[in-house]
């Protein structure tokens, strides 16, 4: 019973985006990967990408559909025993250097080693997580506080109504 209430209650917390829940999409058997994926990615509000020592179509079509869906996107590069990407010609640093750099800053081991282990890994996505979600509340902040300056009264007289109605 316990456990059945705490699952109940943390999807409920992840419904109101309290807390964070991962979507490993590699995981799913039972539907095509492609419907998993588009399911994830439509269900998500930011992706982090780890790409490591294999290189998966699979993964490229992933980060693409987050790239296209607008997401906020983190990556990493992260092998065991760990290294740098650079002097590595495979596949994925190929990937990374044509499709994600150009875009974005690559965390992990891609330039220096950040992560030694899979802990270490762990701790930078969660602190970068932080960063990002930080980043997202002022963004949704400032847009807020643009659209109640140029809003009609009737406009911001219904968000109001709708918020109290949320915290009720």
């Amino acid at each position: 019973m316990y456990n059945v209430m705490r699952t109940d209650e943390r999807d409920e917390l992840v419904h109101q985006g309290v807390i964070m829940k991962a979507v490993v999409v590699e995981r799913e058997s039972d539907e095509s990967f492609d419907l998993a994926m588009k399911k994830g990615i439509e269900k998500s509000q930011i992706y982090v990408g780890i790409f490591g020592k294999d290189y998966s179509i699979p993964t490229q079509k992933e980060y693409h559909a987050a790239r296209q869906r607008g997401l906020p996107i983190l990556v990493y590069y992260y092998t065991q025993p760990p290294h740098i990407a650079k002097g590595f010609h495979t596949k994925v640093t190929r990937f990374l250097e044509k499709d994600v750099k150009p875009e974005l800053r690559i965390r992990g081991n891609y330039g220096r080693i950040e992560a030694h282990d899979d802990m270490e890994l762990v701790d930078l996505i969660l602190n970068d997580l932080a960063c990002k979600t930080v980043d997202l509340a002022r963004e949704a902040m400032s847009f807020r506080r643009m659209l109640l300056e140029k809003a009609p009264d009737d406009v911001i007289a219904a968000i109001l109504r709708a918020k109290k109605s949320v915290f009720e």
